[in-house]
């Protein structure tokens, strides 16, 4: 009788399952949506947590504590996974933790600068100071200076063990332990109006990301010692799965942007044939591994489990190209930095989308689309200095840039681009900066940034 009510009860569920099934042509809704007229940004801000007497990655238990008080303090609601608390929110902002404890604050979309940068500030000045309360620091930084993997305990949250346990086994991902407990990265989120909208800002800011991220590197100094590269948690960043973070660099110039109409499509084709990692059902998780990929999932299912649109959402959401298009548009390659910086990169995105993704297409026409990969290795291997063509370097890009966004933001904008103008005016990253003082050990590094 007990077997006979269990084979009934799954019988039950695919047929659930089979009612709700998610067709192909289904999958766009996800990307469509009713927008305002006015376009908002909204910024990711990671920073690493730290042992303020120890400088290695903070205890969970410290961490915890912080949130809790910020929460006491703010009235925020905790954030839980089982009894684990992994974070606090407020409306349509929210702080989370990341595998390795990173802290990130992740604040609801804004039309203005200002806006970004009053909420921010409140954010971080409250959490420095009950931090220091726990002898904890938040460094913006790209990667955990101090700490090996095997010394970071990975964050007691079902989605983040189940990620643990496959990515590092697939092909390219032998480095996702260190992304996911080492490194901290800005992102910055930015509307799109139509299929067109979204079309060409997700053509032009692919084609500038491998310039914008060297501009950020901030990575460069690793367990006591400095590296010959810049931006430690770009490198990292490649080797987190062949199918999963890279699959822009051979496939987007060669197959997108052939015709605006098709660009949803074009990039849902490339989501479906990222493996998938697990599904879940009523809170619970159902791992998958990598058995099959989505394309896979909606023709067959997977045991008793037909797709769903939620299903696509979080697949989505565990894909990570360098810009990454949901219903909005995910700029995410930028090394961790002082939080004056984060806002500096809101204020260069939107003043570039003032001027108009169409026109910067044009502009910037001497980028070819088919070298695209190569900027990326040679800009990792060389930094700025790299020679992209007969003409421009790579800080000539990134002048050429940053003067469009100055000219297309308002007076009290432009102030917030200030911090990066010097970098450029000296020709040096924060990345080239560390390397010149050519530091000794964490705790010069440490007092130099915080």
């Amino acid at each position: 009788m007990q077997k006979l009510l269990s084979k009934t009860k799954n019988a039950n569920i695919y047929k659930n399952e089979l009612k709700n099934t998610l067709k192909v042509f289904e999958l766009e809704k996800f990307y469509l949506k009713k927008t305002s007229n006015i376009p908002l940004y909204g910024l990711e801000y990671e920073r690493i947590s730290l042992d303020r007497n120890t400088l290695k990655t903070a205890k969970y238990s410290s961490v915890e504590k912080i949130l809790i008080k910020f929460c006491e303090i703010t009235k925020w609601n905790l954030v839980y996974d089982n009894e684990t608390i992994i974070g606090a929110k407020n409306k349509g902002s929210s702080i989370s933790l990341e595998p390795g404890c990173q802290l990130e604050i992740s604040l609801e979309a804004k039309k203005d600068i200002l806006e970004i940068d009053v909420e921010l500030e409140k954010i971080i000045s409250l959490l420095d100071k009950i931090a220091l309360l726990y002898d904890v620091i938040f460094l913006g930084y790209g990667i955990n200076p101090s700490s090996n993997v095997d010394e970071i305990e990975l964050l007691n949250k079902k989605r983040y063990k189940i990620m643990d346990e496959y990515l590092p086994y697939c092909s390219y991902g032998e480095l996702c332990p260190k992304m996911m407990r080492k490194t901290a990265g800005i992102q910055v989120n930015i509307d799109y109006g139509n299929k067109q909208d979204a079309y060409l800002k997700l053509k032009f800011f692919n084609l500038i990301m491998p310039f914008v991220s060297m501009f950020l590197a901030n990575s460069p100094f690793e367990n006591n010692k400095l590296s010959e590269i810049k931006s430690l948690r770009s490198y990292v960043w490649l080797y987190t799965g062949k199918n999963r973070c890279n699959f822009f660099y051979k496939n987007i110039f060669k197959s997108f942007f052939k015709d605006y109409n098709k660009i949803f499509k074009d990039y849902i084709n490339e989501i479906l044939n990222v493996p998938m990692i697990y599904i879940e059902r009523n809170g619970e998780i159902i791992p998958i591994k990598g058995k099959i990929n989505f394309a896979q999932f909606l023709k067959q299912g997977y045991k008793n489990y037909s797709a769903k649109m939620d299903d696509f959402v979080l697949h989505q959401s565990l894909c990570f190209p360098d810009v990454r298009l949901k219903n909005y548009i995910e700029i995410r390659n930028h090394d961790s930095s002082n939080p004056n910086v984060a806002l500096a990169l809101c204020a260069f995105y939107k003043g570039l989308c003032n001027f108009g993704a169409k026109k910067l297409i044009k502009e910037f026409s001497f980028l070819k689309v088919k070298n695209y990969d190569f900027y990326s290795k040679k800009l990792l291997n060389e930094g700025l200095d790299a020679k992209i063509t007969f003409k421009y370097d790579g800080w000539d890009v990134i002048a050429k840039l940053f003067n469009i966004a100055k000219l297309n933001l308002t007076s009290k904008e432009r102030i917030y681009l200030e911090p990066l103008f010097n970098m450029i005016k000296s020709r040096k990253t924060q990345a080239d900066i560390i390397m010149d003082y050519d530091f000794k050990n964490v705790f010069d590094l440490v007092e130099f940034l915080y």
